[in-house]
C-alpha cells in the first residue's frame, strides 16, 4: 500500500478525479443493489434471502450518498459510470447467476470478490483523500467501508454454511477464480489497476 502525504493542500486526487471515482463507486453500488434485489425471489435459503434484503437497502443508501456528493463536487448529481466495458462484463457475470441452484455462485461473487474489492478501493481512497477540502468524501467512504465490512462478515458466514461438500467448495473456488480474472482484466472499479499494469507489461515484452 502506498503512503500519501496528507499535509499537501492539493491532495492525491483533484476534484475532477474524485468525482470520476465516485461515479465509478456509485455504478458498482447501484448494480450490486439491483442484482441482489433481483436474487431475493430466486434464493431458496431463507437466511440468505433475508440478509440480501437487508443489504439491498444499505446499498441503496450508499448509492444515494455518493450521488449527492457528486453535486457538491461540481458534477451532475446521481450519475453512475463504469470505468470501462470490461468492468461491466465482470459485474454482468456475477449478475447472470440466476438459476435456483446458483446461490453459492451468487454469494461467492458478492462476498469473495466484489465487496472485498470495493472495501480495498474505498479504504485506499480514504487514505489518499485530503482532509482539508474533502471531509464529506472521507465521511461517506468511511461509512461505506464500515457497512461493507459488516456485510462481508455476515455474507461469508452464510456462504460457509452452504459449503457442505468437497464439490461445493470446488464450485466456489472455480467461480471465484473466473471472476477474479475478469476483475483483473477490467482494472478494477476505477480501471486504474489496468492502467498501471499496462506499462509494466509493455516493458517486459521489449
Amino acid at each position: 500500500m502506498e503512503l500519501y502525504d496528507r499535509r499537501t493542500l492539493e491532495g492525491v486526487y483533484s476534484v475532477r478525479q474524485s468525482a470520476g471515482f465516485i461515479m465509478n463507486y456509485r455504478y458498482a453500488e447501484e448494480r450490486m443493489m439491483r442484482m441482489m434485489a433481483g436474487w431475493i425471489a430466486l434464493t431458496p435459503e431463507i437466511p440468505v434471502k433475508l440478509e440480501l434484503a437487508r443489504q439491498v437497502y444499505e446499498c441503496a443508501l450508499h448509492a444515494d450518498a455518493l450521488g449527492k456528493r457528486l453535486g457538491e463536487l461540481r458534477s451532475q448529481a446521481q450519475v453512475s459510470r463504469p470505468p470501462n466495458e470490461a468492468f461491466v462484463t465482470f459485474i454482468s457475470a456475477i449478475e447472470d447467476k440466476e438459476q435456483w441452484e446458483d446461490t453459492i455462485e451468487r454469494m461467492v461473487g458478492i462476498y469473495r470478490v466484489l465487496k472485498p474489492h470495493l472495501v480495498a478501493h474505498y479504504s485506499a481512497h480514504v487514505t489518499a483523500a485530503n482532509p482539508v477540502y474533502e471531509p464529506p468524501t472521507l465521511r461517506i467512504l468511511t461509512h461505506l467501508v464500515d457497512d461493507e465490512k459488516r456485510h462481508l462478515e455476515r455474507g461469508l458466514v452464510l456462504l460457509d454454511n452452504l459449503l457442505d461438500t468437497t464439490e461445493q467448495h470446488r464450485r466456489a473456488a472455480s467461480w471465484q477464480s473466473q471472476l477474479e480474472e475478469l476483475l483483473a482484466a477490467s482494472g478494477g472499479v476505477t480501471g486504474m489497476e489496468r492502467d498501471r499494469e499496462e506499462p509494466q507489461r509493455l516493458g517486459r515484452s521489449r
